[in-house]
């Protein structure tokens, strides 16, 4: 079971990283691409299936008191909230700010997703 939860995380973890890199390359632009609503979306979906997953990694497997569940936890929450945040300033205007929360959500999910990878397994 734990082997199961524990590919099924990296799996939907590396997709949700590959799926937020394409959102902010899509969304980086002054006025953002069409379908970058539907790799927004795409990219909720997968991370949220991967904080599931991840949350039965903690409960079957050796992380119930280590630090990995809480960096997990603060990265799905970070991420979501700079990404929603930058979906939402979609004017010509909010340009800047849009970018910098684009970059800040770029710099904390490579950080951490780094961290997370520097595990043992």
């Amino acid at each position: 079971m734990y082997t199961i939860f524990k590919h099924s995380h990296m799996l939907f973890a590396v997709l949700t990283l590959l799926l937020s890199i394409a959102y902010l390359a899509m969304a980086w632009k002054t006025q953002p691409a069409g379908k970058s609503t539907l790799i927004y979306v795409l990219a909720r979906i997968f991370g949220g299936i991967a904080a599931l997953t991840g949350l039965g990694v903690t409960f079957v497997g050796p992380w119930q008191h280590m630090m990995y569940p809480y960096i997990g936890l603060i990265l799905y929450v970070a991420h979501g909230l700079a990404l929603g945040f930058a979906k939402r300033m979609a004017q010509p205007q909010q340009v800047g700010m849009r970018r910098s929360l684009l970059g800040l959500q770029l710099l904390l999910l490579l950080a951490l997703t780094g961290l997370m990878g520097a595990k043992p397994f």
